[in-house]
């Protein structure tokens, strides 16, 4: 049921939302590490689901900016209770 909901709402997510999240978050990121946060997640949420995260999300250590890194990872075990 939970991995139902989580593919409904990422078959619906937009860019704009991730915009709109990282504004909200006053987490900083460029257009680029945008538009590899949308993509990562409209296409590897299987992946990132059923492997170990940090390893999946370490890919991105030097791609991220510092900030942007550690809230990623930061949100994604404040949230993580919710898609287990």
């Amino acid at each position: 049921m939970k991995k139902q909901l989580l593919e409904t709402y990422i078959s619906r997510l937009t860019r704009q939302d991730i915009v709109d999240y990282l504004s909200k978050e006053c987490i900083p990121a460029s257009n680029y590490e945008i538009d590899l946060i949308y993509n990562a997640i409209k296409n590897d949420y299987n992946e990132i689901l059923e492997t170990d995260f940090n390893s999946y999300i370490s890919n991105y250590k030097l791609t991220f900016n510092k900030t942007l890194y550690e809230k990623i990872i930061e949100k994604y075990n404040q949230y993580k209770k919710f898609i287990e």
